[in-house]
């Protein structure tokens, strides 16, 4: 419950790429509004589901060469947090996170497959319900 009494507002992100830039700015979202208060939940589907396979959070997986280099020139220079730094910290925040069911189904990835941080497998109409009462939708 928020302060006001009433339930805190949701915020969703389906999150399909798996580009490193989308995927830390997709956390960067869901921590600014647990934040203020609100629930963050991220859908992974396909190329952003494979981001949370185990050993790829922080590899090149999915991600233009120069945008990677740029990427890890921040976070070399500690001006950008890793994505599992902002995984770690938007968990302990409250973010709940789903694989979707057809996204793993087609990629041939089981629930043991992804970091532990993944809350469940979710299909995408239990997600759509879920969001259709949200404040803020995003597909990243």
């Amino acid at each position: 419950m928020s302060t006001s009494g009433q339930p805190p507002q949701r915020m969703t992100i389906v999150l399909h790429s798996g580009s490193y830039d989308r995927v830390t700015n997709a956390l960067s979202m869901a921590i600014i509004g647990l934040t203020v208060g609100m629930e963050a939940h991220i859908l992974l589907t396909y190329e952003g589901l494979g981001r949370f396979v185990k050993g790829r959070l922080d590899d090149p997986y999915a991600t233009d060469g120069a945008m990677m280099a740029m990427m890890q020139r921040g976070i070399d220079s500690e001006r950008f947090h890793t994505i599992e730094e902002k995984l770690v910290t938007a968990k302990e925040m409250g973010l709940k996170l789903y694989a979707c069911t057809t996204a793993c189904a087609t990629l041939g990835v089981t629930k043991e497959d992804l970091v532990d941080e993944v809350d469940s497998v979710m299909g995408l109409t239990a997600f759509i319900q879920m969001a259709r009462d949200a404040a803020i939708n995003w597909y990243i």
